[in-house]
């Protein structure tokens, strides 16, 4: 694999609108870039659509998956209808040794076996180029959802915000402007003491049983599970009108399905700044992965 973008070949799988402003970031960089179920892309001399899956992936050096990456079942997500594209186990050794794979999340599974084709991974949901600027979307998007399914204002509701990382942070500086009694629960004590600072209350998970009983909105933010059955039927049995909005991801915090019995509105709300602002958060990867796939090509192989 080259490790410069200049001299490589990408091919870019799936995908939506912002994958789209992915491809045509890369193309004014890349060699060349070969597009397979993804619509929408304006082709160059350097930008072609592929007739096939096999045909995208042939002597390229960086594969681009979505940022949402492949599901359970080994499928991608596309915006053309009449296609599907499933990534096995298989899919890896169609590829050359030390292509670089390119996604927001990739599976245990999936890893291991483009490990075992000695081919390199780079996850990008997560880093702070991507993560930090889709957090506005996302909050944004929390919100409007939260107006969407609720008859009664954000101003003098009571939001409760688990978690306080990069979501929880832009989601609660916005509720605060709105007027909402933003209660933040989390374990860390100096992210408590950040939220109190800004006119938060501020408890520790270790109460979320008891403040979920005064809660009007319940937004989650932590990937694993916190808020129980339990919990949630004591919440509703205080308040009916609760809504529960998991900004998690996989595999989310808030046991959806105890909500939904107990007749309570409950949302996964996964791939928020997709939906809600897709300009915004195609120029974000756009602008930010050109420079992440240079960098990761440059990094020396042990």
């Amino acid at each position: 694999m080259s490790s410069c973008l200049a001299e490589t070949g990408v091919a870019v799988i799936g995908g939506d609108s912002r994958q789209v402003m992915v491809a045509e970031a890369l193309s004014e960089e890349a060699a060349w870039v070969k597009v397979w179920g993804l619509s929408g892309a304006k082709p160059s001399s350097r930008l072609f659509y592929a007739d096939s899956l096999e045909e995208a992936v042939m002597n390229t050096g960086v594969v681009v998956l979505p940022i949402s990456g492949v599901d359970k079942t080994g499928k991608v997500r596309t915006n053309c209808s009449e296609l599907q594209i499933v990534i096995d186990q298989d899919f890896f050794s169609q590829l050359e040794p030390h292509t670089l794979i390119v996604t927001g999340i990739l599976s245990t599974p999936l890893r291991s076996a483009a490990e075992r084709f000695n081919q390199q991974v780079l996850e990008f949901a997560e880093l702070d180029e991507i993560a930090i600027p889709n957090a506005i979307p996302t909050a944004e998007g929390a919100i409007q959802l939260a107006m969407e399914h609720t008859e009664f204002t954000i101003d003098n509701s009571v939001c409760l915000t688990l978690g306080y990382g990069r979501v929880a942070r832009a989601l609660t500086q916005r509720l605060l402007c709105l007027g909402a009694q933003v209660v933040i629960a989390a374990r860390n004590q100096k992210q408590r003491q950040e939220a109190a600072e800004i006119g938060c209350r501020a408890v520790p998970l270790s109460r979320l049983a008891v403040e979920i009983k005064g809660a009007d909105l319940v937004f989650n933010t932590i990937p694993a599970p916190v808020l129980t059955a339990e919990m949630i039927n004591e919440g509703a049995e205080a308040n009916p009108d609760l809504l529960l909005i998991d900004l998690a991801s996989a595999p989310g915090g808030i046991d959806l399905a105890a909500a939904k019995k107990r007749g309570l509105k409950a949302f996964l709300a996964s791939g928020l700044p997709g939906k809600v602002a897709p300009q915004t958060a195609g120029k974000i990867l756009a602008s930010s992965l050109p420079s992440l796939i240079k960098k990761a090509l440059s990094k020396k192989r042990v």
